[in-house]
């Protein structure tokens, strides 16, 4: 491992592309780059706008980032076992497959909720101090704007059942992936 990263923590990473946000350009065609890596968001800017320059004029591209920091030895031995199964796996798709393993159940090392807010914007605070009064605790919550609403994201899980229960537009993802930011393609 490089010094440069070590002590880093792993995260899935996403750059796509939807039919969502892009069904009334011509030509367009969803894509989608998912990796693993140590950098943080703000050292992978130069790579997502590549891959936003890539597109069709106007095309809006994403960027997201696993809520969850991932774990190496587990993600490690789950790509030796994938080797010998599959023989026959093809080498040119190494990154995507990775960040496929890597997403699997048991491959987080944090524990973080995001919880998606498609909400009313005026209750966002409502319901960020709900989020609080459901922790019980001092653990941090962190908010975040995103395309279509917020992100709420604590630093542990805890029972969701009542809160989700009064948030019926709220989506509670135990190991999702985080919003970093949206960019159009110009000209």
């Amino acid at each position: 491992m490089s010094k440069r990263y070590e002590g880093r923590p792993y995260h899935v990473v996403m750059f796509v592309s939807r039919n969502k946000d892009n069904s009334k350009l011509q030509n367009f065609k969803q894509r989608t780059q998912a990796f693993l890596t140590q950098k943080y968001p703000e050292e992978l800017e130069t790579d997502f706008s590549e891959f936003c320059e890539r597109g069709v004029s106007e095309e809006m591209s994403r960027f997201y980032v696993s809520v969850n920091a991932r774990k190496h030895e587990v993600i490690h031995k789950a790509f030796q076992h994938y080797l010998i199964d599959n023989q026959d796996a093809s080498l040119t798709n190494i990154e995507k497959l990775i960040a496929s393993l890597s997403m699997k159940q048991g491959t987080a090392l944090t524990k973080r909720f995001l919880f998606d807010y498609d909400d009313d914007p005026v209750s966002v605070g409502v319901f960020l101090s709900d989020v609080k009064q459901a922790l019980g605790d001092k653990t941090p919550v962190e908010l975040q704007k995103t395309v279509s609403g917020y992100a709420v994201v604590t630093e542990r899980g805890f029972d969701t059942r009542e809160l989700l229960a009064k948030w019926e537009n709220v989506e509670l993802k135990r190991d999702g992936m985080l919003f970093v930011k949206a960019q159009k393609k110009l000209g």
